[in-house]
């Protein structure tokens, strides 16, 4: 894989350098080598979620650390004949408490699912099987095995295991496992900051009335909810510059600070997109400049002089919306030290079938819907990359390979599931 992986950026190199359009999997090749992960620091357990773990955590004793009583029960010595004969009840033992004592074949204790089971007993019948005399006995109606209904001391994990590699990026089930280690203080990757700029002199802020031609900025604004929610927390907002180069340099000065930049509008071939020229004048060396994808072909990325990412977007917000996951979100989880950083495809039939008309790869709005017990991904009709009302009604993205024109009904199709949150109202 390695292999294949240097002959995709020695290809798009190639591409690039020859100025012609190379795929989404090319742009990713070329950019992902430069992108270095930021220095660790240590955080709290509880506001470790969101972030990505820098050092391998290890298991700091057996887990289960003890026998552990898996129901409540009674707790006796294995023989083979418990429903021969009655037992005597000689204690009993909790979640946190202990047994210490001589015992028979003929004595049991009484036990709570989470508690240690005390030798010599190994094995635990269910309180359902079990009937107490008058005279202060137990019998037991069912046969049992031995070690039943006991988790043995570190059949999930032996010390020194890793729980959870480096790279990961925590969620809170991985709390969970980092309490169970005393892991109170984690160490993990301090996030890239990263600027937001919007450029177009027919943009208006939201909070700002929108007339005739002008438009509110949309674009911006979902760009820092996205890094929010992405757990990033250094982020500048450097507003919108209007298409003036003079005015778009010194912003683009202002936001290579930061270790990525990232533009909407202004990177395509009209007279006013005048981007990409006002980042070279800033010294922004170009990766690439424009992918062989649909929305958003006209993508700019390159290198700033202090080595920070610089990524240029067309303003369409469905274009902006669809490449900040498929895109940006790879570059920024790789800088925040994450191991697994591409998105994750999952592969469904199309409801119907669905067309491409641009020739590259094409990324499709869609949403998931269940018939007869099948998920299918069923595509959601818009009016171009400029339909972001579309978009939002949407789970996710289908891919539509480089080259297809046309999909049928039942195809599998690659389903990102970059919105969606998989909710229903459905009893």
């Amino acid at each position: 894989t390695s292999f294949q992986g240097l002959a995709q950026i020695q290809i798009a190199k190639r591409r690039i350098e020859e100025n012609v359009t190379v795929t989404y999997e090319q742009a990713l090749a070329s950019v992902l080598p430069i992108v270095r992960a930021m220095d660790a620091h240590t955080v709290s357990l509880a506001s470790v979620s969101g972030d990505i773990l820098a050092r391998d955590v290890f298991a700091d004793r057996n887990i289960p650390p003890f026998p552990r009583v898996a129901m409540d029960g009674y707790a006796v010595i294995w023989t083979g004949r418990e429903v021969e004969k009655p037992y005597r009840v000689v204690g009993t033992v909790n979640p946190g408490g202990a047994w210490n004592g001589d015992a028979a074949d003929s004595d049991c204790i009484k036990i709570m699912t989470g508690a240690m089971v005390p030798p010599p007993f190994d094995t635990v019948i269910q309180v359902e099987l079990a009937k107490a005399a008058p005279d202060g006995t137990i019998r037991f109606t069912d046969p049992v095995k031995r070690g039943e209904n006991i988790a043995r001391e570190g059949e999930d994990v032996r010390e020194g295991a890793v729980l959870i590699p480096a790279g990961t990026l925590l969620s809170p089930h991985h709390v969970a496992i980092l309490s169970s280690v005393g892991q109170w203080a984690v160490p993990v990757y301090k996030r890239p900051s990263v600027a937001v700029l919007a450029t177009g002199s027919e943009l208006v802020e939201p909070w700002e009335t929108a007339q005739g031609p002008m438009i509110r900025n949309s674009n911006s604004h979902f760009l820092l909810a996205a890094l929010k929610e992405l757990g990033f927390a250094e982020i500048r907002y450097l507003g919108i510059a209007p298409d003036d180069r003079e005015r778009i340099v010194s912003k683009i000065l202002e936001g290579l600070d930061c270790d990525f930049l990232l533009l909407s509008g202004g990177v395509s071939v009209g007279d006013v997109d005048i981007v990409p020229d006002c980042l070279n004048a800033c010294g922004v060396r170009k990766i690439l400049h424009k992918v062989a994808v649909k929305p958003g072909k006209p993508i700019f990325v390159g290198e700033s002089p202090g080595g920070g990412i610089v990524i240029g977007l067309p303003g369409n917000p469905v274009a902006v919306m669809v490449h900040f996951h498929m895109f940006i979100r790879p570059l920024l989880l790789k800088a925040s030290g994450a191991t697994e950083y591409l998105p994750k495809p999952i592969l469904l039939p199309l409801a119907r079938s669905a067309a491409n008309k641009s020739g590259g790869k094409k990324f499709t709005i869609a949403r998931l819907e269940s018939d007869g017990g099948e998920t299918r991904v069923a595509e959601i009709p818009s009016h171009g990359s400029g339909d972001f009302v579309s978009a939002c009604r949407a789970d996710g993205v289908f891919e539509i390979p480089l080259g297809t024109v046309q999909l049928p009904a039942g195809h599998f199709v690659r389903f990102y599931p970059i919105w969606g949150n998989f909710l229903s109202n459905e009893g």
